[in-house]
């Protein structure tokens, strides 16, 4: 497709690119909402990190917090010192659970004990966070000195593994940043490094594979097990609904997980701009999953009659259902609705699990029946991907159409709000 056509049939795309934004905006605003009404920040003197109501939870007495380095705030009463804060961001922002990451402060008395961990505004997935808000591991710094909780090593929480391995490598970094054991000197974690370089040629792979197609076709295979076990299994690597949700929220985590967002971001440009499927083709490693588990049984049931009157809108409905729960102010499991955090085992609800189990074993019968009848996720990027690539005079009458019609709902919305 010449690029003429290409921008012609991203015009097309524009009315019902629109309405999703203004959907997803007052999706957002509403949350936003929601979050400032529990409890938003209190302006404190020098700081706009830390919140004057979470600290005087620790200190009563509290009027001012002052920061003094990177990790360290003064807590303030009267004008004198009666404590301070080891706060981990900036320093350890590149410590990342699932969605994001998890800055924390720990508030510590006037005789270096500490008094307990409170999570600052964060992008981390709410479902993780519960789970271990749940538990007692926010409380098992308590009562150490820096010292014994520098040196602590505290179990994770089962079924919140990452974003626990997040706050605990938070506080131990913070800690010894404090006490200078490592100068916050930088060291490389070539592991780390090798997984990035070793993901970022998969992320290559299926982007030339939206280009040339028909050259990467022997790659195929090679490319969807790299997809499972190098960007599904050992990264956590995966666009999910949830995913998207969280960043809106809160925004893109730049950081230790830079791969990630490129992938989302590719996921998005390529069907908006390029009218071609990338993520969920060549990238995906549940959709993957699915078409090797399909080679088991080469033949396939495909939905005739009144079930395929049904199953082509399975998906469609599963997404607006989504949307109209969370425009409403529902606030939704979303990790639980989609199977890929089974690619996060040890993190992994065993209800997700299943989810993905059945539709993995459902795969030997139909062709990629997640990607095909419920991905909301996929139905997203679809939404992005489809438009009218016919050269007609048709095309652009539907085009005024569907705009004349957006204005409309727009000016009602409008009002409505008002």
């Amino acid at each position: 497709m010449s690029v003429k056509e290409n921008v012609a049939t991203f015009v097309t795309k524009l009315p019902k690119i629109i309405l999703l934004c203004v959907i997803v905006y007052l999706i957002s605003l509403n949350f936003k909402t929601v979050e400032e009404d529990k409890g938003g920040t209190v302006e404190t003197e020098q700081s706009d990190i830390v919140p004057l109501d979470e600290v005087k939870k620790y200190f009563p007495t509290c009027t001012s917090v002052e920061k003094v380095s990177d990790v360290r705030y003064d807590v303030k009463g009267d004008g004198k010192v009666i404590g301070k804060l080891i706060v981990t961001t900036p320093v350890a922002d590149d410590l990342i659970g699932y969605a994001g990451n998890v800055p924390l402060f720990l508030a510590v008395s006037g005789e270096d004990v500490i008094l307990g961990l409170t999570l600052l505004a964060h992008s981390e997935s709410p479902a993780f966070v519960r789970r271990v808000e749940k538990s007692d591991f926010f409380t098992s710094w308590n009562g150490k000195t820096l010292e014994e909780a520098a040196e602590l090593n505290v179990e994770a929480v089962s079924g919140a593994t990452m974003t626990s391995d997040a706050v605990r490598g938070s506080v131990k970094k913070a800690l010894n940043f404090y006490l200078e054991r490592d100068g916050g000197g930088q060291h490389t974690d070539w592991l780390k490094t090798i997984r990035h370089a070793l993901g970022g040629l998969v992320v290559l792979l299926a982007l030339a594979s939206v280009f040339w197609g028909s050259r990467m076709k022997r790659w195929r295979l090679p490319l969807q097990v790299a997809s499972i076990l190098i960007l599904g299994f050992w990264s956590g690597y995966f666009v999910s609904f949830e995913l998207l949700f969280n960043w809106l929220l809160n925004g893109i985590p730049w950081g230790a997980r830079v791969l990630l967002p490129v992938v989302a971001l590719l996921a998005i440009a390529c069907p908006l701009f390029l009218n071609k499927a990338y993520y969920c083709a060549y990238l995906c490693p549940f959709g993957a999953a699915q078409e090797l588990m399909g080679k088991i049984r080469k033949k396939k049931i495909v939905p005739k009659g009144i079930w395929w009157n049904i199953f082509k809108y399975t998906r469609v409905t599963y997404f607006m259902m989504i949307l109209a729960l969370l425009l409403w102010g529902i606030p939704l499991e979303l990790a639980s609705l989609e199977p890929f955090p089974a690619f996060l085992l040890a993190a992994a609800s065993g209800w997700v699990i299943a989810l993905a189990v059945i539709f993995l074993v459902l795969s030997i019968f139909f062709s990629r029946p997640w990607c095909n009848y419920f991905c909301p996720t996929g139905e997203l990027l679809d939404i992005l991907r489809k438009g009218d690539g016919k050269a007609s005079p048709e095309r652009w009458k539907k085009v005024v159409g569907e705009g004349v019609a957006l204005v409309i709902f727009l000016g009602v919305l409008y009002f409505i709000l008002q």
